[in-house]
C-alpha cells in the first residue's frame, strides 16, 4: 500500500535527478532547474526529481534544504519573468533519500491521477 506508492513515485521518469547533500550545492542545482523549467515549462514537460539525504540525524537538514531549493527557484523564475505552474509531490525515495518530484500540472494529470484510481 504505502510502499507501492513510494516505490511508483522512486520510479517515476524524469527530466533529470538532482542530488542535494549540503548547501553548497544548491545554487548550481536551483540554475539547471530553472533552466530546464524554462527549456519545458510552457509545453508542459516540466518533471525534475530532488533526492534530499535522509537519516535520524539529517531530517533537519533534509528541511533546511528543500526550504532553501524552494525559495531560491522562486526567485530564480522570477528573475526570468517565468510563472511557476508546478505541481510537487514530496516521498521517501529510499532508506537514505526523501524524493522531491517538480512536474507540471499536466504531466500530473495524465499519469500520476490516472495511475493512482
Amino acid at each position: 500500500m504505502a510502499s507501492s506508492g513510494v516505490s511508483f513515485y522512486a520510479n517515476f521518469p524524469v527530466i533529470k535527478t538532482f542530488e542535494v547533500r549540503e548547501i553548497g550545492h544548491i545554487h548550481k542545482t536551483v540554475e539547471e532547474i530553472a533552466l530546464h523549467y524554462e527549456r519545458t515549462g510552457l509545453q508542459a514537460q516540466f518533471c525534475v526529481r530532488i533526492l534530499l539525504p535522509r537519516g535520524g540525524t539529517l531530517d533537519p537538514l533534509a528541511k533546511k534544504l528543500g526550504l532553501i531549493i524552494q525559495g531560491e527557484f522562486l526567485f530564480s523564475l522570477r528573475k526570468k519573468n517565468l510563472r511557476p505552474d508546478i505541481r510537487e509531490i514530496r516521498y521517501v525515495h529510499d532508506e537514505n533519500n526523501y524524493g522531491w518530484l517538480l512536474l507540471s500540472p499536466k504531466i500530473y494529470e495524465d499519469h500520476l491521477v490516472k495511475t493512482e484510481r
